[in-house]
């Protein structure tokens, strides 16, 4: 890397810059995987529309459900012969789930429990009827995020 580019870089992360796009990967993703020439069958293969392809990688996207780790989209990439996506591994999203405080109904005195009710992994916890929290156990399937009626809940690549 020249002199330059290591400037341009680092007053980039300064100024806020654009960074190369994060890609939040599909469930049962396992390693480095390259979509190049490839027509992306897990991305037709989900029923709730949640992957893409951008790039030449599969991306997973909230929408409007959130995952139920149907395997479809690992089952459709095997039969196309990719080894990218590994049913042995626990369903997870490698993705940041975080609440937003400010806008969370019941971080600003309502009792809602919304998010917590639709969880089947028991990932959100309260102190008392308040303040939320997400713990490890979270798998990344988003379906919290389409009952929040504030949208307090969000989703980043790692």
């Amino acid at each position: 890397m020249t002199a330059d580019a290591s400037r341009r870089k680092i007053f980039s992360k300064i100024l806020g810059g654009k960074t190369a796009q994060k890609f939040i990967a599909p469930p049962y993703f396992c390693g480095e995987f390259n979509c190049v020439d490839c027509e992306a069958p897990c991305v037709s293969a989900c029923d709730r529309e949640l992957l893409s392809l951008e790039n030449e990688r599969v991306n997973f996207k909230f929408k409007s459900l959130g995952c139920n780790f149907c395997k479809e989209c690992a089952l459709a990439c095997e039969e196309a012969g990719r080894e990218v996506l590994n049913l042995k591994f626990t369903a997870k999203i490698e993705a940041k789930i975080f609440i937003d405080v400010h806008s969370c109904l019941a971080w600003n005195g309502t009792i809602c429990c919304s998010c917590q009710d639709v969880c089947k992994f028991r990932a959100i916890d309260f102190l008392g009827v308040f303040r939320p929290s997400i713990n490890q156990k979270c798998t990344g399937c988003a379906q919290c995020m389409e009952v929040c009626f504030a949208n307090s809940i969000k989703m980043e690549a790692l």
